[in-house]
């Protein structure tokens, strides 16, 4: 089993000792603007750009990467796995399957009978997991399983799954002072958590798994969620806490959400939209 560096489960329903007042949220705004105004002043008229945890990363440890143009989109195991792991991770939470390679199968199974029998796609890879054979369902299976697994072990679910919710839709917040660019925050759970001075009710903790290690820009990251969390949301309510948990390096990593958290993030997504915005406009080597 993996071994993680404490106890995610402890970390992500352990009491908070302060929130962040909503008033914080305008002065996010405020940084946001002021260091927008810059790193995407060339960014072409019509230009879309979206910065999430993947950007971040990318811009941060594999810079040589942007600019470079997208492969056409084509379903891949690796793209099923978040989706069909976490509605496997629920259906052991409530108690269906003892755990997710019990899950998988029945859940992908039934997921493609009801747009068989209704024509809505829950996760929209439906129909092309409806055409694979044996072999490749197989591939799509074992990708779930071998994400949602290690999430499974690390915590403990009658604690948590009460007081969770998962694979909630991810947060996306436009930037109002740049056209074109906006935020997008992912994360595998939410949690209610006991407020300073024992209150319940009102504070929350984020749950994110990610692949790999983490990098020394890991607090950045997660409190990037916590922001857009708290930009998209109309009660401006800000998670407290972020638990990152990196399993295939047995990791775990707490972010607790104050103001100069936010004010990391804000940073981090100003460099990244410059580092972006230039890699864009600057012509690509191809060696020849």
């Amino acid at each position: 089993m993996t071994r993680f560096e404490g106890n995610p489960g402890t970390a992500l329903l352990a009491k908070v000792s302060a929130l962040v007042p909503p008033e914080a949220l305008d002065r996010v705004r405020d940084r946001l603007a002021a260091g927008l105004d810059d790193a995407a002043a060339g960014l072409d008229a019509g230009a879309h750009l979206e910065i999430g945890l993947p950007q971040l990363r990318r811009a941060r440890y594999r810079s040589e990467l942007l600019g470079l143009p997208d492969e056409p989109f084509a379903w891949k195991p690796v793209f099923v796995r978040r989706s069909l792991g976490i509605a496997s991770l629920r259906a052991c939470a409530d108690g269906r399957f003892r755990g997710p390679a019990e899950a998988v199968g029945p859940v992908a199974d039934q997921a493609v009978e009801d747009w068989r029998r209704t024509g809505w796609r829950t996760f929209h890879w439906e129909p092309w997991y409806a055409g694979l054979g044996a072999g490749g369902r197989a591939a799509v299976l074992a990708e779930a399983a071998t994400w949602a697994t290690p999430v499974w072990s690390a915590l403990d679910w009658s604690a948590v799954a009460p007081v969770a919710e998962l694979g909630r839709p991810d947060d996306r917040w436009p930037v109002a002072c740049v056209a074109g660019v906006h935020l997008r925050g992912r994360f595998e759970a939410r949690v209610a958590v006991t407020g300073p001075g024992g209150t319940p009710g009102g504070a929350s903790a984020l749950f994110s798994v990610a692949g790999g290690r983490p990098g020394d820009g890991w607090h950045d990251e997660l409190a990037f969620l916590a922001m857009v969390a708290g930009l998209a949301s109309s009660s401006r309510v800000l998670p407290a806490r972020v638990v990152g948990l990196w399993p295939e390096a047995g990791a775990l990593r707490v972010a607790e959400i104050d103001v100069a958290a936010l004010t990391g993030a804000v940073d981090r997504v100003v460099d990244t939209v410059a580092v972006t915005v230039d890699a864009a406009v600057v012509p690509v080597s191809t060696g020849a």
